[in-house]
């Protein structure tokens, strides 16, 4: 699985979700679990109904086994490179992986409860090798490289937009690097992954710490009475240390500074959203942690052959 890859137009991605079961869960040995089956809402959703926290580890596993599988079919393939058996083999070598993947990382973003927190930090490294794996994989990557060479100009359409992106994608994690360099980039992805999965972590934690609290209704003077009520139920909810707190979201500008009156309670709050994962409170400071990840794409810039991360991360983005 390429973290970052995408599938090229809705078409194939509908019809890629539609697929039966037994695509999916072949050689899983996990064809109860619902992640690797075939959804029976519209368009494929998920159907949370069915899911359980503790389906999407096994569920990834064997995900990742099957892609790797995949990958291996297409090295071990004895014929000629060519865009079936190589580009669109590629393409849908992951189609599993991405799909539970996306439900998962749609979850830890929006409810991440203890034992999905968990999950994620057993989940990321394997993602990582995986990616590592198959970005660094030199037979793969010939015959990908073969298809480009030599059927790239006769390719149409999607085809050839696919061909370009999934070239071009190799070539950017690194596949033409010096063995050196290649290892190198290796523990640097494997390591940036990991403090990606830190400060994930110690931000939703610092932004619940990040709580103001508020001993009179008079100086919630603004609000309305749902929300006077509401932060009445926040501060019951978190120990009741005043009658009612302000509730710090994940954002540096707070919607509740529009309405508020009191001037130093509209301080307190402004404070204690931008300084949440600073050195304020040492145990969620994500500061050694942005630096090191700036350090790191900075090398790893360098060792593709950029002035700075700036210019290898803008290259494919319209400004």
């Amino acid at each position: 699985m390429n973290i970052n890859r995408t599938i090229f137009t809705l078409g194939l991605a509908s019809a890629l979700l539609q697929m039966p079961a037994p695509m999916f869960a072949q050689g899983s040995g996990t064809s109860t679990n619902p992640l690797l089956q075939k959804s029976s809402l519209p368009f494929g959703a998920p159907d949370f109904s069915r899911i359980h926290e503790s389906d999407y580890l096994p569920a990834i596993e064997a995900a990742i086994k099957v892609q790797r599988a995949n990958i291996q079919k297409i090295v071990d393939n004895k014929k000629k490179p060519t865009f079936a058996n190589t580009i669109l083999a590629y393409e849908e070598s992951g189609v599993l992986l991405d799909r539970v993947s996306s439900v998962f990382f749609g979850l830890t973003s929006a409810h991440k409860t203890p034992v999905i927190a968990d999950t994620e930090k057993k989940v990321m490294p394997l993602l990582t090798a995986l990616d590592n794996e198959i970005s660094f994989n030199q037979p793969l990557f010939a015959r990908i490289k073969y298809v480009y060479d030599n059927e790239y100009a006769k390719l149409k359409g999607e085809d050839k937009r696919l061909t370009e992106e999934i070239y071009k994608g190799f070539v950017r994690s690194g596949a033409l690097l010096s063995a050196n360099d290649m290892n190198r980039m290796k523990q640097i992805n494997s390591r940036i992954s990991e403090l990606q999965q830190q400060w994930g972590n110690i931000l939703p934690e610092a932004t619940n710490n990040a709580v103001v609290w508020v001993d009179s209704k008079e100086q919630l003077a603004g609000l309305s009475d749902a929300d006077i009520a509401q932060c009445k139920k926040d501060a019951e909810s978190r120990g009741s240390k005043a009658p009612y707190c302000v509730v710090i979201i994940n954002t540096t500008q707070q919607p509740i500074l529009a309405s508020l009156q009191n001037r130093e309670l509209r301080r307190k709050v402004y404070m204690a959203s931008i300084h949440r994962a600073d050195a304020t409170n040492p145990k969620f400071n994500t500061f050694p942690i942005v630096t090191e990840i700036a350090k790191l794409r900075a090398e790893k810039a360098k060792i593709m052959g950029y002035n700075t991360y700036a210019d290898y991360s803008l290259e494919k983005t319209m400004a």
